[in-house]
């Protein structure tokens, strides 16, 4: 009984770290692109430099490190999960 409870939650585990799989990709992606935005800035104009700096960091606090620690928090508990249920498959 304590087996088939995980491993019926072991699909769904599996299945929203997969969803948040290719987000992660898309949030590197805008992350380093919006670092190359601020170096950019940096050396043209020292006002946008500071307006590109403040919406980075926001940007990255408000939207890149949740989607990020989500995404290893769920692959992670698809791995506890995985390897929970072989062991008292064993």
């Amino acid at each position: 009984m304590f087996l088939s409870c995980f491993s019926f939650f072991l699909p769904f585990s599996s299945l929203v770290s997969l969803f948040f799989f290719p987000f992660s990709f898309l949030f590197f992606f805008l992350f380093f692109l919006l670092l190359f935005l601020f170096f950019s800035s940096l050396f043209l104009f020292s006002f946008f430099s500071l307006f590109f700096f403040s919406f980075f960091f926001s940007f990255f606090f408000s939207f890149f490190l949740p989607f990020f620690f989500s995404f290893f928090f769920f692959l992670f508990s698809s791995f506890c999960f995985t390897f929970l249920s072989l062991f008292l498959a064993l």
